[in-house]
């Protein structure tokens, strides 16, 4: 049990030692996670403004792929025996 404790306790260690150092105190980061916030809402703002794009592009590929099968189904002649 006492080995199981001390694993446990290098593993916390490790974890510690892996998180980031905090600069600036509470303010500075919670001004980062808001300037962070605003980014992700303009980049989120940039990516909807695409996708719309993107689904007006596809929505008119359909159509002319609509248009070019129903002009050669109209080419083709009716095989007569």
């Amino acid at each position: 049990m006492s080995t199981g404790l001390v694993k446990a306790a290098k593993q916390f260690d490790a974890l510690v030692a892996a998180l980031p150092i905090a600069e600036g105190g509470e303010e500075a980061q919670l001004k980062r996670i808001a300037e962070l916030q605003a980014e992700n809402d303009a980049i989120g703002q940039e990516l909807q403004k695409q996708l719309e794009a993107a689904e007006k592009e596809l929505h008119q590929v359909q159509e002319l792929f609509s248009q070019a099968s129903d002009n050669c189904l109209n080419l083709k002649k009716p095989d007569v025996n």
